[in-house]
Parts: C-alpha cells; structure tokens; sequence
C-alpha cells in the first residue's frame, strides 16, 4: 500500500498537465505518528483518534473562540439558560447534511433526535448503543456527566433541551470540545436493525467538513471534502493521513514534499526545519502539562514521604533542555500561566538529594526499591518523547538506591493498564479540551476518573472534589478562581502528582500550505486549509 502512496505522491508532483495540477492544488498529505483507535473520539483520550476525527468528520453544538475563550455558535445558532442555570434550550442550525458514504445515504438533515441519541447513548446504561464498543467514554465519565445530566430532550425537530442535576458552570465548554460530536441517530438506527451497531464507531458518519473515504489499517486514511458541508465547502479535495511512526522518517517525507504537514515535530529538529525556506513552522500556546504520576494506592507511594522525595530527587530543568530543547516551560502547578485559574503562589522545590534521602530514611526506604515506570511510545503534546524523559528520571532515582525498570506502551495497551489500576508510576499528562480550569483538574485527579484511567495516580481526595464541585456551582468568577487555586493547594501539599513541563503545540508545514489552524484545545482543523 506505500506504493499506493507514492503513486499519489508522484501523481500529486508530477504537474504535467492542468488536470494533475489542479489535483496537486486541492490535495494534502498529512504525516501523523499513530493510528487512530476509532473513528468516534467519545470512546478515547488519544491524539491521534482525536486528531483523525474530531474536526474532520464532526461537529459539535459549540466552539470555542479562540480569542476571548467562549463558547460560540456551531450546530446549535443559540440557546437560553432557566434562572436557576438548571435548563438549557439550543436552538439547531437548519438544513444541516450529514455524510453521504457507500454504507449510508442520509433520508434527513440534522435534528433534535439525532443530538437526543448521541448523548442519550452516554448517559443510559440500558440505551441500545451504551455497550457498544466497550461501553466506556472516558472524558465523560471522568467529569461525572451521567450524575450531570438527568435529560436530554427534543421540543421538535430544531430544539432540544438539556435538564441538569445542579448548577455546572463548566456545562457549555464541555458541549465545546473533541468529546462532544454530534452522530447520526438514522444512521445508528439503521445499524441496529441490521445487527451491526458496533460499526457507528468504524464506519462513520459525520456533518464535518470531510467523509471518510478509505482506512488501510496503520499506514493511511483517505477523506474527500463533504460537498454540502454547511460552513460552506472545504478548499481540498482530498485529505491523506499518512501514518508515520518515526519522527525522523516523518520529517524526511516533509522535506522530499511526500508530505505537506507534519505532525508533532521533535524539538530537536527544529534547527533542521528553519533551516529550509520552503518550510515553516506554527506553534501555539498549549494548556497543557506533563506529569510523574505515582501510584499513591500502592505502596511506597502511599507513603506521602516518599512521594515528596522522588519529587526533590527530579531536575525538571534537564527534562526542559533534553527532551523540549527548552520549547516550554517549566510546570509549578498543574494549570499553566496561561489558564485564568492559575495558582501563581506555588513553586515545585529545587532538586535537594539530601532531603530526598532523609525523607526516603523516614519512610523506611532507606535502602531504595524496585519500580516499574510506564512511559507513552511516541510523542504527546505534551511530551515530545517519553521514553527519554524516562531515561532522565531513572537516572537521578538510581541516587537513592531506587531501581526503575522502564516499560514502553502503545496508548490502547496503556489507557488499559491505567484503567486496571496495578502500575507503580507513569509518565502522563494532559491537553486541556477547553479554557475552564475543570477540565485539566477533573480529568487529572477526580475520584470519578480513576474508572475512565485518565488519574493515574488514583489520588482521591474529598476536599478537593468539593473545591471542584463549588467552582461550578459558583457564577462569579472570583470565586470559582479561589476554589480552583485551594484545589491545587491540595494537590500540590500531598504531592498527587508531579508537575513536570509545560508545552508548546508544534506543526510544521510546506510554505505552500495556508489556512491551517494550529487549535490551543482539541485536535487539528483542516477546513480551511489550501495550497497555493
């Protein structure tokens, strides 16, 4: 199937007529590391699913606006909210299409039914298509939607209403992000009926700005533009995902012009990037952070001694230089500076091995352990190579006797281990989806996602919960900024996690290439992209 791909490729280069000009004009080869692990990106966290999906196949009922940080008009023109912030009515764009594919032939535009059914889907445990695929949507489970939301209802074909269980300031950023597309419930009805529902999540069907057109397993997938996309029609014809694993062998393919996006460029080779004029490179400011999760079930990082002297025994500044080529920042909370809930009284200690030890002798582990650290294969947003920031770690813990044995994992397999629970530490982080400071919080030490396996550390603390739980309640923004900053004071005093790094999102591109959009939460966007 690479030949398949140089073919295109040669096809794409050759210009020897108008025709495969034209061709060359309105296709794009984008060179991603991963495969995803399915196309509905409710059912995973991964990048490369989320990339894949999210913004190509789907839409959702809100955006966010990149510039104030709100949520704005998507699939819903508008919406109401009842005084008591307990009712809200979206109003649903008319004249809406779905995806015309060779498995389905839509009879309807977008209605309230099919909004009822995707998050019906999520929420009822006895819905039709609730065990489908595992019966596990993480993002949702991990900030509690089933408890959230008591209804989802439609008032007629372009109104629908959601009823929720209390106050929750964070409800419409949540509608806003990758998690939140919108599926096809003819579609889904149509599956059922013919005993084939798993295939919603593999064959799909979207309103976005592309339909999928061909999947060969870890080497591409093929998307041709949605023609009556309702934002209007995208400029490229053709959208290729070129899995590529290798970020060196990714980086050739960008400078040969087999690719015309790059995805995830290693900070070490930026140098080489800015060295070619035909290449150019986008960053933006990511609210993010990498983190050392330590399993504080297990012992000895139950122990809060021992947690704080791994914590004394780590040089982030070497983890900043080696493996970020200091494109970052270093991480002293786990919301970056540039999240409006940022805690800017709290700094992570200096490196101090001697109090390291003196802790580890007061724990009783003065003649060090056996650990297992999990670290991601491949790059994150977050971290760029894991494994490498793994060799560093394992280099200072040898100071203090401690033995770290390093274990590579593909996301699936590691989602899977941190759902069960059993591991010693990893190496994980997190990509904010929206502005609100829940998001990264929830997701990264609420007692509700140790189940989803997006808190590694498994750290479960009621205050903390309650910091969370009264920052939704809270309408003024004062006030919910005190409860997230005495949330992260808890954090930070029991050392549920180890901030590491805060990242930079990087892309690199052919200069021919305009109107992509680099997005601070989510996935990429293609839509407007074209060629010159």
């Amino acid at each position: 199937m690479r030949l398949w791909l140089s073919g295109l490729l040669a096809l794409l280069l050759a210009g020897c007529d108008t025709g495969n000009r034209q061709l060359a004009a309105e296709s794009l080869l984008y060179c991603i590391e991963g495969a995803p692990l399915t196309f509905n990106p409710q059912l995973v966290t991964s990048t490369e699913t989320l990339d894949a999906t999210a913004h190509q196949l789907y839409d959702r009922l809100l955006d966010i606006d990149p510039n104030n940080q709100q949520p704005v008009p998507a699939l819903a023109m508008s919406w109401t909210r009842s005084e008591d912030s307990l009712r809200y009515r979206f109003t649903l764009r008319p004249g809406v299409t779905f995806h015309h594919t060779a498995w389905f032939s839509p009879g309807r535009p977008l209605t309230a039914e099919d909004v009822v059914f995707t998050f019906a889907r999520l929420m009822d445990e006895q819905h039709p298509y609730h065990e489908v695929s595992g019966g596990r949507y993480p993002f949702f489970d991990s900030i509690g939607w089933r408890d959230l939301i008591r209804e989802v209802r439609a008032l007629g074909d372009n109104e629908v209403e959601f009823v929720l269980t209390r106050p929750d300031a964070s409800f419409l950023s949540n509608l806003a992000t990758d998690y939140a597309v919108i599926l096809s419930a003819e579609y889904a009805g149509q599956l059922l009926a013919a005993g084939t529902p798993q295939l919603l999540d593999q064959q799909p069907v979207g309103t976005g700005p592309f339909i999928l057109s061909q999947y060969r397993t870890d080497e591409f997938i093929r998307y041709h533009r949605h023609p009556t996309y309702w934002r209007g029609s995208a400029r490229l014809n053709q959208l290729v995902f070129d899995i590529t694993p290798k970020s060196s062998k990714r980086l050739a393919k960008l400078l040969t012009g087999e690719c015309d996006v790059m995805a995830h460029p290693g900070t070490s080779q930026l140098s080489v990037i800015h060295q070619h004029s035909d290449l150019a490179l986008s960053q933006a400011t990511g609210m993010n952070v990498a983190v050392l999760a330590l399993n504080t079930e297990k012992p000895p990082f139950n122990d809060i001694r021992v947690r704080k002297a791994l914590s004394l025994a780590l040089n982030r500044e070497d983890i900043l230089h080696a493996v970020y080529f200091d494109i970052g920042s270093l991480a002293e909370s786990l919301l970056p500076p540039v999240s409006w809930g940022y805690h800017p009284n709290l700094l992570m200690p200096l490196p101090d091995m001697a109090r390291a030890r003196l802790l580890l002798e007061q724990a009783g582990r003065e003649h060090g352990f056996d650990m297992t650290l999990l670290v991601p294969a491949g790059a994150r947003t977050f971290n760029p190579d894991g494994l490498k920031t793994g060799q560093l770690i394992q280099r200072r813990l040898a100071g203090l006797g401690i033995r770290v044995r390093l274990l590579s994992l593909e996301e699936q397999i590691l989602r899977r281990e941190l759902i069960i629970g059993g591991q010693d530490a990893v190496l994980t982080g997190w990509s904010a989806d929206t502005p609100d400071p829940d998001n990264m919080l929830r997701n990264l030490l609420s007692c509700q996602a140790i189940a989803a396996g997006t808190n590694a550390s498994r750290w479960c603390h009621p205050l903390f919960e309650r910091q969370l739980d009264q920052a939704l309640a809270e309408p003024r923004l004062a006030s919910r900024i005190r409860h997230y900053q005495l949330a992260q004071e808890l954090a930070y005093q029991d050392m549920a996690l180890i901030p590491l790094v805060h990242s930079l999102k990087l892309q690199a591109h052919r200069t021919q290439v305009k109107g992509l959009r680099l997005l601070p939460y989510g996935g990429v966007a293609f839509h407007q992209a074209y060629k010159e």
